[in-house]
Order: C-alpha cells, then sequence, then structure tokens
C-alpha cells in the first residue's frame, strides 16, 4: 500500500476545542490529567452510594420501563438479570442455543434522561462488548472468560448440573447439554420426553453514565425532582427458528409446546455520587454539563463486496471515541470480521483516511490491550483509548471532533467473497459536549 498524503490540518484534533453550534459553547477540557484532577476534587467532597431498587418484572417478548430514582449525581447503573426459562415437549427434541446466548435475551437497553436525551441505546451483547473495551486486563487473559464457565473443549465435558463463569457475571443451571465453542460453551440443549428442561440463567450488565470511573465526565444530575431517568429493556421473543433468536431449531416440531421465559426480572442497583456539602455547584456543574452516550445503529445492510463495499455514514456534532462493529450473515451467524475485512480507515473531510491499517494488525493491538480476543465480542474499527503508548495515554488527544466533520464515513473492503446481503452493527462510544443543563 501507498503512502497516504494527508492535507495539513485536514484532521482537527480531538481535546481541547471550542463548538461553534448554538448551546454548544463550553470546550472540551485538554486531556485526562486536568480531568483526573477536577474528578478528584469533586470525590473528595463527595461520596459514592449506591441503591437497590425495586425487583422490576420483565416479560418476553416485550418492553419494561422503568425509573430511575432522583438521589444524587448518577454514575452507573447494575443490571442483574434473572431469567428462568422452561421448555416442554412430549418428545425428545434438540434446541440449539445461540453464540452470543445468554445476552441476546436482552435485545435493547435504553437509557433516556428527562424524556428527551437518549444517553444509551444498545443490545446487551453489544454492552457486554463494551464493558470489556471499558475494564481491560481484569477479565484475564482469554476475553471468554467473561462468559464462560471451564467447559469448552479444552476443559472437557461439563463438571455438574451447576456451572458458574469463571468471574461472575452469569450462572446457568440447566438439564444436558452439548458442550462446544460459543459465548457460553454450550451449543445445544435436549429435552426429553417425560420433563420439562428448566434452564436459570442469571446474567450481569454495568450500565456506565460516565466516561470512566476516575474520570466523571457525565454525570447525571438526578438530584432533583423535577428530572428523570428511564430505562427500557426490550426482549425478543426467546424460540425462533434461526440464530438470531437466543434459542432456535431450523423447524420447529409441534410436540415442543413451549419455551418460554416465566417470572424473570430484573434487579437494578444505582451508583451515584452524593452533593458535596455543603452544596457547591462548581465542583461538578462541568461534569454533569456533558454527556457520555453508547449508542447503536443495528441491522444496515451491505448487499455486496468488493473495494470499499462497506460504507457506514457517521452523523455529526458529538466528539467520537469509538467504534465497536459486528457482522453477521443472512442467517444472523456472527462472523470473524478479519476474515472479510481489508484496507479499513476512516474518511474525515473527504480527504483524510484516518488510521488506516489492515485490520489484522488491530486486531492483534487490541488482542494485547485488552488481554483477551476481542474477535467474538465485536471489533474495534476506531479506538480513541489506543493511545496507551502516549504520556497521558486514554485520553482526549486521539477523539475526533465531529462537530467539523465534512461527510465522515468508515470503509473498508469487504474480501473472499462471503454471501451477501450481510448485516452490521455500529456502536458508537461519543461524548457531546453542554448537552444536558442543571436543574
Amino acid at each position: 500500500m501507498g503512502q497516504v498524503s494527508i492535507r495539513e490540518n485536514s484532521v482537527p484534533t480531538g481535546g481541547a476545542a471550542v463548538t461553534t453550534a448554538a448551546g454548544q459553547a463550553l470546550p472540551l477540557l485538554p486531556d485526562t490529567l486536568t480531568l483526573k484532577m477536577l474528578s478528584e476534587k469533586f470525590m473528595a467532597s463527595s461520596e459514592s452510594n449506591c441503591i437497590q431498587m425495586n425487583v422490576v418484572p420483565l416479560a418476553e417478548g416485550q418492553q419494561t420501563i422503568f425509573t430511575i430514582q432522583n438521589v444524587g449525581l448518577g454514575s452507573s447503573l447494575d443490571l442483574m438479570f434473572n431469567l428462568p426459562i422452561r421448555i416442554t415437549s412430549s418428545v425428545a427434541a434438540t434446541i440449539l442455543v445461540s453464540p452470543d446466548f445468554p445476552y441476546n435475551i436482552i435485545q435493547n437497553i435504553t437509557a433516556q434522561f428527562n424524556g428527551q436525551t437518549v444517553i444509551a441505546s444498545l443490545s446487551g451483547y453489544e454492552l457486554l462488548a463494551m464493558m470489556a473495551k471499558k475494564n481491560k486486563g481484569i477479565y484475564g487473559a482469554d476475553i471468554r472468560k467473561l462468559v464462560d464457565f471451564s467447559v469448552i473443549a479444552d476443559y472437557g465435558a461439563l463438571p455438574s448440573a451447576i456451572a458458574q463463569f469463571d468471574t461472575a457475571p452469569a450462572t446457568i443451571t440447566y438439564g444436558a447439554a452439548t458442550v462446544g465453542k460459543s459465548l457460553t460453551g454450550v451449543v445445544s440443549i435436549t429435552t426429553t420426553s417425560a420433563t420439562d428442561v428448566v434452564i436459570n440463567v442469571r446474567c450481569y450488565l454495568s450500565l456506565p453514565f460516565t466516561l470512566r470511573k476516575d474520570l466523571l465526565l457525565g454525570l447525571l444530575p438526578m438530584q432533583n425532582n423535577s428530572v428523570n431517568l428511564n430505562i427500557s429493556v426490550t426482549t425478543p421473543t426467546l424460540l425462533g427458528t434461526t440464530v438470531l433468536s437466543p434459542l432456535y431449531i431450523a423447524t420447529i416440531p409441534a410436540t415442543l409446546t413451549a419455551c418460554k421465559l416465566q417470572a424473570a426480572t430484573i434487579q437494578p442497583t444505582y451508583n451515584f455520587w452524593s452533593i458535596p456539602a455543603p452544596n457547591d455547584v462548581s465542583l461538578y456543574s462541568y461534569l454533569i454539563s456533558h454527556s457520555y452516550m453508547m449508542l447503536s445503529q443495528p441491522h444496515m445492510s451491505l448487499a455486496a463486496g468488493g473495494i470499499d463495499a462497506l460504507q457506514y455514514s457517521l452523523p455529526n456534532n458529538y466528539y467520537l471515541m469509538s467504534l465497536l462493529m459486528t457482522i453477521r450473515d443472512s442467517g444472523g451467524v456472527l462472523l470473524t470480521i478479519p476474515d472479510i475485512i481489508g484496507n479499513s480507515y476512516l474518511s474525515y473531510n473527504g480527504t483524510a483516511r484516518v488510521d488506516r491499517r489492515d485490520i489484522f494488525t488491530k486486531l492483534a493491538r487490541q488482542v494485547i490491550q485488552y488481554q483477551g480476543n476481542a474477535v467474538g465480542m465485536g471489533q474495534l474499527l476506531w479506538d480513541a483509548t489506543d493511545v496507551d503508548f502516549e504520556a497521558n495515554g486514554t485520553n482526549t488527544t486521539k477523539w475526533l471532533n465531529m462537530y467539523l466533520a465534512n461527510n465522515p464515513m468508515f470503509v473498508a473492503d469487504i474480501l473472499n467473497s462471503p454471501a451477501v446481503p450481510l448485516t452490521f452493527s455500529v456502536v458508537r462510544e461519543q461524548l457531546v459536549p453542554a448537552n444536558i443543563q442543571l436543574v
């Protein structure tokens, strides 16, 4: 590949900048050192706390909405899902387990502040991938240990009827199962003719409202009764005929009379920082005036392969921190991105091709940086936190100013003639300044 000519000043820098759009007058902080000092000054005058909220019933194939309590300055939401599944069949049947089970039982999670600003909207599977990205190194050398209870082929057969994930974000109890390479290590479940199979699933997700736990940009001002944060959780129908369903079988037999969630619940825990005493708004006004967002654009069509076949047009008016992509074939099967994508780059202002390097180089860097193979969780095609080698790493130096962008687009070749049509989904990790006003 020849060298790419990048015109001087064709790529506005991230970091310190003042936008000109109406209502967007606040500058971003220049680096994480300054933001860290501001966060620590606030934390020294506050305290971190949490409230376990009431259990929320979760209905299959429906949207469930609940409201966060008006307390303090919100930092994150812990969500523990209890998802018992009962399968009834009059004869023996083999039901296949989706590779991203059980997290695809949570089809979408949306957080909307004060009925107008959506600060998060993504699937449970995508949120799991973002958790791995944000907590790199915590979950050990194998990314599958997020959701793996040592039953993959490397370890042998399932040791008992009760299996627990190595790092405890999920537990599953069930009857007969076939072991294989998947997110959980289980690829199929066999029913009997006389006994219902009950699969008790418990899985955990953490929805952050701030940039990082030590960088509190994005705190939600929940201290006033005039504001609210609504959380909606959508679940799909549990049993289908393709891998897009959590459990599936190509032709559902009439003898399989039920496969349903029963008495499913969410146990939310709201994490927040207290208002400093005495109340000094200057300690946190800047932190709450910016919004940290994770927004997904799912199921976009990819009709053909070839050079520059994948083109994802990015919206404007925010600061871009990362792009996480997953690609599925026409049957919904997750594809290994490095096998089919080449020559990926982000076209900025039509002249600069940013972060242009082959997908294997990007993947190798991520494996080292995140201490785990990220392929099965999606591919980070753009990652502004990939600056650990710099003195003020994981900072704003690589954020892209999308207020000044002209026709920004992520582009890649589709290689090896995959069967089309394909679909792809993208999660944008972004920051919007001056987005929320103090009430």
